[in-house]
């Protein structure tokens, strides 16, 4: 679905050249990062959407947006929290210059998770978590 893509994209534009130490930004869930050349990269991706029947052809989504800093594991946890408190501040302008809501309606911040690396490479994930509300 479309709209989905295009969510990705807007935030994905959003918070390109805003967040210092990140070179590249996936529209997507990554499905490898080369971590000896890449210290840090961020994903934005969507889960748990759900779609209410508005009309025949248009409906209502309610899904979590994730932004996942995937960082090297020296770096720690308390560098993860600095690039996580610049994601939330380009949301938060986007909010406010309404440079978002051409795409969603409602965002909201609703969980910040901390993750190790389940195949026990060299990186840390931090996710933030909001819930968006959006049409097709």
């Amino acid at each position: 679905m479309l709209i989905h893509q295009k969510i990705r994209e807007k935030v994905t534009a959003l918070l390109t050249g805003n967040i210092p130490l990140i070179n590249h930004i996936y529209p997507c869930r990554p499905l490898f990062i080369d971590i000896d050349q890449e210290k840090a990269v961020i994903a934005v991706f969507l889960s748990d959407i759900e779609a209410q029947e508005i009309s025949l052809c248009s409906h209502q989504w309610n899904a979590a947006l994730n932004i996942a800093i995937y960082l090297k594991t020296a770096e720690g946890e308390a560098e993860l929290d600095r690039i996580a408190e610049q994601v939330k501040q380009c949301l938060q302008q986007a909010v406010k210059t309404e440079a978002i809501f051409d795409v969603v309606n409602e965002i909201s911040l609703t969980e910040y998770l901390y993750e190790q690396d389940q195949t026990n490479r060299t990186w840390f994930v931090a996710n933030i978590r909001y819930q968006i509300n959006y049409e097709d």
